[in-house]
């Protein structure tokens, strides 16, 4: 009896033994199906990754990218010789559109001292254009037009707290009215701390005071359209009200086509027609 029962108890240990042999075996299996399921996903991912590659920017592609954004196409409206009876609409139409400009201003009484200060205070860029704006005293001597750009500049301190950086000549630098070297006079404009811009847009607003808002618009989008920056010269005149009527469709247009309207700044690489190489 005990014989048989020996027999028995083997033959239960040798199953037992057998079954764990078999559940290793098959853990063993399946961990071998797993890694090498795990090579193929790696191997077909590998593959795709290496199919794209061409598809993803390099670091060149990346910055070319980054250059073209930062090119984008830029334009400055500027206004010249005011303030005056237009100044406010001006800044209505350009605070309605969330729009900064520059103002090329000149000297004027005390009744327009609240639009130096509102150009100032509504973010725009208060800038130097002529004290007299008489071409014919400003250019005589080399004194006189320190003198002009020095009272205007010490006025607009006075009423509004800043110290203009930026200058227009009148007529531009290329005017062909000055009785002084004009290099001379960008001499002195550097040594004062001044930075001088031209322009390369323009509607002759002040040329011809008839002309529509079309076609003031007309001649400022051809000129706009075929450079990347745009300096755009108008004019803050009593009798530029054609201007000011033009203003609104002029922003809708630049904006549509995907210009930024910026004013004058430090960032802004100057324009000139006429420079000295230093």
């Amino acid at each position: 009896m005990r014989k048989k029962i020996k027999t028995v108890l083997s033959h239960i240990k040798a199953n037992e033994a057998l079954k764990e042999c078999d559940r290793f075996f098959a853990a063993y299996w399946q961990n071998i199906i797993l890694v090498a399921a795990l090579i193929v996903f790696l191997l077909f991912i590998g593959k795709i990754i290496i199919n794209q590659k061409d598809k993803f920017p390099d670091s060149d592609s990346v910055a070319a990218m980054s250059s073209k954004a930062v090119t984008r196409k830029r334009a400055y409206l500027t206004f010249d010789d005011g303030p005056s009876d237009q100044t406010g609409e001006i800044l209505d139409i350009l605070k309605e559109h969330n729009v900064k400009a520059t103002f090329f201003v000149i000297g004027r009484n005390e009744r327009y001292y609240p639009m130096y200060k509102r150009i100032v205070e509504e973010g725009h860029t208060l800038a130097i254009h002529s004290y007299s704006h008489e071409y014919s005293t400003i250019y005589a001597s080399y004194d006189n037009f320190v003198n002009d750009v020095e009272e205007l500049r010490k006025l607009l301190y006075d009423v509004t707290g800043v110290d203009c950086r930026y200058y227009r000549f009148p007529g531009g630098s290329s005017n062909r009215v000055t009785q002084v070297p004009v290099n001379d006079l960008i001499d002195y404009l550097d040594s004062a701390g001044l930075t001088y811009f031209d322009w390369n847009a323009l509607n002759e607003d002040a040329v011809n005071f008839e002309q529509s808002p079309q076609q003031l618009n007309k001649k400022i989008l051809k000129d706009v359209r075929r450079q990347k920056t745009s300096i755009v010269l108008m004019h803050d005149l009593h009798e530029t009200t054609n201007t000011v009527k033009a203003l609104d469709p002029l922003i809708k247009t630049l904006k549509k086509e995907g210009y930024q309207i910026l004013p004058i700044t430090k960032n802004t690489k100057p324009l000139h027609h006429v420079s000295i190489d230093k």
